[in-house]
């Protein structure tokens, strides 16, 4: 496993990355939440979204609300996809 991705307490995946990288994979810095530009954010696989700190607390709060069903439904396609997904940002290695 890579030791980039990291885990919040539902098992969704995310990796840190800087503004240099989203900027190499094409993106532009911009929180999904507060569309404002930040030098580090969260790249979240199953949002397919990059967070800054506070908008990915305030979606980890919102998160402890989910359906246990839509969670383990989530996490399948996560498991499945997300390594290939992270990989393609270029944010880690093909390991």
């Amino acid at each position: 496993m890579n030791n980039k991705i990291k885990y919040t307490p539902q098992g969704f995946s995310y990796v840190d990355v800087t503004l240099d990288e989203c900027l190499n994979w094409g993106g532009f810095g911009i929180c999904d939440g507060c569309n404002n530009i930040h030098e580090n954010l969260k790249l979240i696989y199953i949002l397919h979204d990059t967070y800054c700190e506070n908008c990915f607390n305030d979606w980890l709060e919102r998160a402890k609300k989910y359906p246990k069903e839509d969670i383990e439904e989530d996490l399948i396609i996560q498991n499945q996809f997300h390594l290939d997904w992270y990989k393609l940002h270029g944010v880690i290695n093909n390991e």
